[in-house]
């Protein structure tokens, strides 16, 4: 496993590298600038909450002529990209991972993802429909890494159906998700959010059962 305190501070210098307002991305596989740092952004958002992202997906942004490097040699920064190579190649090789960033995060509820839970969160992973017909999805804080576990249902027959349930979730759990056990895992959570139109426009926080009835 990568080591990833180091992986992150890598990531963090691509980010500043491909942030320059005078980057060309014509040779890249990103059309421009904001597609770059969204990918940038998600994989540093899953390292701060001490989960490693995808080792393919690292390998294929730093390899050669992979899409950073496509960008330095079209941006003149060739040389800081080959450095920065170095100490990705030198971040994955590790075999083991540093104490301090082996620990499972608590919940971080001073973050404001825990008071006001559309805030700060973009989706990482869509698990798509499960068999009640439920729109499964999981959001990252940009803020603090915490994991959220989405569960949008919604009976078309039916006006003022519409509900989601949004509950904190472990990395743990988020690397094991599958898509029929997601109302499980919401309902085994000490508490979630809810809201929608089901709820008449009112949101708060609840436990238990997952109300799918129309």
């Amino acid at each position: 496993m990568p080591q990833l305190a180091p992986l992150r501070s890598v990531l963090e210098e691509a980010r500043e590298l491909l942030a320059a307002a005078d980057n060309d991305f014509t040779w890249s596989s990103w059309q421009d600038s904001d597609d770059a740092l969204n990918e940038i952004d998600t994989l540093l958002a899953e390292l701060r909450s001490g989960v490693a992202p995808s080792i393919l997906t690292l390998h294929v942004l730093f390899a050669p002529t992979g899409p950073i490097q496509e960008v330095s040699l079209s941006s003149g920064w060739g040389d800081a990209f080959i450095a920065l190579a170095e100490r990705f190649d030198a971040a994955m090789a590790s075999e083991q991972l540093d104490d301090s960033e082996n620990q499972q995060p608590e919940p971080r509820e001073a973050c404001t993802c825990f008071a006001a839970p559309a805030t700060g969160l973009f989706t990482v992973k869509e698990l798509g429909l499960d068999s009640r017909l439920a729109e499964v999805s999981v959001l990252i804080c940009q803020e603090c890494g915490q994991h959220w576990l989405r569960y949008l249902y919604e009976v078309e027959a039916f006006t003022g159906s519409g509900r989601w349930y949004l509950g904190a979730i472990t990395p743990e759990q988020f690397a094991t998700l599958a898509v029929e056990r997601a109302k499980a895992v919401l309902e085994g959570l000490g508490w979630y959010y809810y809201g929608g139109s089901y709820f008449q426009g009112h949101n708060g926080r609840t436990s238990g059962t997952v109300m799918l009835s129309p």
